[in-house]
């Protein structure tokens, strides 16, 4: 048994039987872990007011070869997430972001780059940078980490620049971006626009990107992107992501029923 400690953020929280909790937190020394927090549900429990979601904490924690889970022994509250946590929007958008590395974050496999990554893009939220921009990078860069969404610099099949091309399209079932000509007709298009903000991501980081960058069509376009790519490589959406939109349909509906109402 090891006795390890690090700074961490705190993806997940989950009931195990009456008092204890398994608590899912990622480091970047060694990655996404997965650790029973004993007598958590206890009213005078040590843990109390610690587990809050995407929080920073630093945690101690023992582990031995061949559990799937580690012990907790401590874990003591150094940052709330205070700027997700106060309207709903803001809680969706903290589970889309959790459950992005409880995915593609690998467990007991070093993860710095993805540990900065939501460190950084919950400094920028609580900095006041708009969050749909924020969201938009995280989830391009959470892409691009895992390997699998490399900046669209080029037409992988005629080698054509696709900030050029007029347009591209995305290979259905896959995360490759083509130039138009070179791409089946049926392909969903991905515009100019949305090229432009891919690449600006490889080079700017939110707080500099203004513009056409907050441009909400531009935004939603990106969006789908992404949601397409992470499908085809999960072969599935995740659930997070799925509330989300359900819940827009809903509040857009509810918009459309005000807006159609007749005067009293």
């Amino acid at each position: 048994m090891r006795r390890l400690s690090a700074e961490a953020i705190v993806l997940d929280v989950v009931d195990l039987q009456e008092r204890d909790r398994v608590v899912t937190f990622l480091t970047g020394e060694w990655g996404r872990k997965r650790g029973v927090a004993r007598g958590a549900r206890a009213k005078y429990s040590r843990f109390a007011g610690q587990l809050q979601p995407l929080s920073k904490v630093a945690v101690r924690w023992f582990e031995q070869e061949g559990r799937e889970l580690v012990r907790i022994e401590s874990l003591e509250l150094v940052h709330p997430c205070r700027a997700l946590l106060e309207d709903l929007d803001g809680i969706l958008l903290a589970s889309c972001l959790a459950e992005h590395l409880v995915c593609f974050a690998q467990e007991n496999e070093e993860s710095e780059a993805l540990y900065r990554l939501l460190d950084g893009t919950l400094a920028w939220l609580e900095q006041g940078v708009d969050r749909d921009l924020a969201a938009r990078y995280f989830e391009v860069w959470v892409l691009r980490l895992s390997g699998i969404f490399p900046p669209p610099r080029e037409c992988p099949v005629c080698g054509r620049a696709l900030a050029a091309a007029g347009g591209a399209a995305l290979q259905r079932r896959s995360e490759e971006i083509r130039c138009r000509d070179c791409a089946p007709e049926d392909e969903a298009g991905v515009s100019p626009a949305a090229i432009r903000f891919l690449l600006r991501t490889a080079r700017e980081t939110p707080p500099s990107m203004t513009d056409e960058a907050l441009v909400p069509a531009v935004l939603r376009e990106v969006e789908r992107v992404c949601a397409r790519v992470r499908t085809a490589f999960l072969h599935q959406e995740l659930r997070s992501y799925e509330v989300l939109e359900a819940t827009r349909r809903r509040e857009r509906e509810l918009a459309r029923e005000v807006a159609e109402r007749p005067p009293e």
